[in-house]
């Protein structure tokens, strides 16, 4: 997850009133299908999903949880809500703004998606042995490069 429940309530303390809000089974809930918007809604420009550093995706996560929380309880404050969001997220794929950093830095587009160092190598998910797992040598001399480490 890329927000907790404490980012909601520090735009949208009003949440916490919502019925059964206090289980963490319906946080985690409402938290899962906000973030499954805004990947699903940013995943044909941006590589999905988003890490805990991206302020742009967190920013919406927050507001997308709110409207589809308060979309049957306060209708018109919701609305106006999803147009702000639906032009920003309008704006992020278009290119006329940025995603932005917890550093403040713009994500930059090259080409025609978004640059990640982490491009070229497949994810692997799995349950196996933990110590037999390992990191990508190729992945690590890249890296190394990036940082102006001379290779071996």
């Amino acid at each position: 997850m890329i927000i907790v429940w404490a980012d909601v309530l520090a735009r949208y303390n009003e949440l916490n009133t919502l019925p059964n809000v206090s289980s963490t089974g319906v946080q985690d809930n409402l938290i899962a299908m906000a973030e499954a918007v805004c990947h699903s809604r940013l995943s044909s420009r941006y590589s999905v999903p988003f890490s805990t550093s991206n302020l742009s995706a967190r920013d919406l996560c927050v507001d997308i949880l709110y409207v589809q929380a308060q979309l049957t309880r306060q209708p018109e404050k919701a609305k106006a809500l999803q147009e702000n969001i639906d032009n920003r997220i309008k704006a992020l794929l278009e290119g006329s703004s940025v995603m932005v950093d917890s550093a403040g830095a713009a994500l930059v587009s090259v080409g025609d998606t978004i640059w990640s160092s982490t491009a070229d190598y497949s994810p692997v998910f799995g349950m196996g042995d933990i110590i037999k797992a390992e990191v990508s040598s190729a992945q690590l001399l890249d890296e190394a490069a990036t940082r102006g480490e001379s290779s071996i």
